[in-house]
């Protein structure tokens, strides 16, 4: 029933892209990586789609933040509800530093640029005060910390914290809104960048990525290795980036190629692949495929791209 569901939410997100004139790349099987959409208009987004965000693995979380740095990504959760409650409309959940939201929200930030104005957190449900507008507010109706906090039932304390960037529970915001006369509530902003900290991997157990991570190295590249995604590697220069596939069972090379394809466009990322032997082809899916062979006899990044260009064009 839960496998169900979370493809009819994979589904119901892809619409909403779409009707938004977003690209989009669905990552199949779903659920085996850190993302299930890759989405791009005029930015890029990374989309994980869950029944119940609190199902999240944490070190998908990690590769879902990794991947967002990558590929300057916005990485984002999409969900139906938390072990506990259905997830609202409007009302912006946390997972391992990543927004959640769930499809209405996402539908209503990609038509109308809505930012939705809640958060939740183990305390409740929060709103983000603009504290200068309060300030400003309090001061021409000459009231005092303590007046405003008696008008609203809040202590003096409360006032001045979110005159300098503190949070308040949904119905003190609205009490303060009604006393005020004036829109104090500023939006979460979901669409966020993430930093984490970048590091390569050093203990690689496949060999053969092992060796093409090596020889990429040598032609000057910075590669990061990447896990619970549907490529191996995405290297990185000041003036290109590779995203790079290892073919490990021949017979599912086909659908593997069709899903970097896909993600290679939207990401807007060359993609390439690298095999074995001569039975792989030199481009599976509008995939270029290199061989273990020839990449030992490329001896420059702009012989590099050469070949991946050539390949391109079988």
């Amino acid at each position: 029933m839960s496998f169900v569901r979370k493809e009819e939410l994979v589904c119901e997100v892809a619409d909403a892209l779409c009707d938004a004139d977003f690209e989009i790349s669905k990552v199949v099987p779903y659920g085996s990586y850190c993302f299930d959409i890759a989405a791009r208009r005029d930015l890029l987004l990374l989309l994980k789609v869950l029944v119940n965000v609190d199902s999240m693995d944490p070190r998908q979380a990690e590769q879902l933040k990794r991947l967002g740095q990558l590929v300057s990504g916005y990485p984002l959760l999409i969900g139906d509800r938390t072990r506990t409650e259905k997830i609202g409309n409007d009302v912006v959940h946390e997972r391992y530093d990543l927004p959640a939201i769930n499809p209405e929200t996402l539908r209503m930030l990609l038509e109308n640029a809505s930012l939705p104005l809640v958060f939740s957190t183990k305390g409740g449900y929060y709103v983000q005060i603009d504290g200068e507008i309060l300030r400003q507010e309090r001061q021409r109706r000459r009231l005092s910390l303590g007046q405003l906090a008696e008008m609203v039932g809040v202590t003096r304390e409360s006032i001045y914290s979110y005159e300098h960037g503190g949070n308040a529970t949904v119905e003190t915001a609205m009490a303060l809104v009604d006393k005020l006369g004036v829109d104090l509530v500023r939006p979460v902003q979901i669409l966020r960048r993430v930093e984490i900290e970048m590091h390569r991997e050093m203990r690689i157990e496949n060999d053969l990525l092992r060796y093409v991570v090596t020889r990429l190295e040598e032609l000057g590249f910075g590669v990061y290795t990447t896990q619970r995604a549907p490529f191996h590697a995405i290297a990185k220069e000041r003036k290109e980036s590779l995203l790079t596939t290892i073919i490990e069972r021949t017979r599912r090379v086909q659908s593997s190629a069709r899903v970097i394809s896909s993600l290679s466009r939207v990401i807007d990322i060359t993609a390439f692949m690298v095999g074995h032997g001569r039975e792989v082809a030199d481009n599976v899916e509008g995939v270029p495929v290199i061989r273990q062979e020839e990449f030992e006899d490329i001896t420059s990044r702009a012989e590099l791209s050469g070949m991946i260009k050539e390949k391109q064009g079988d």
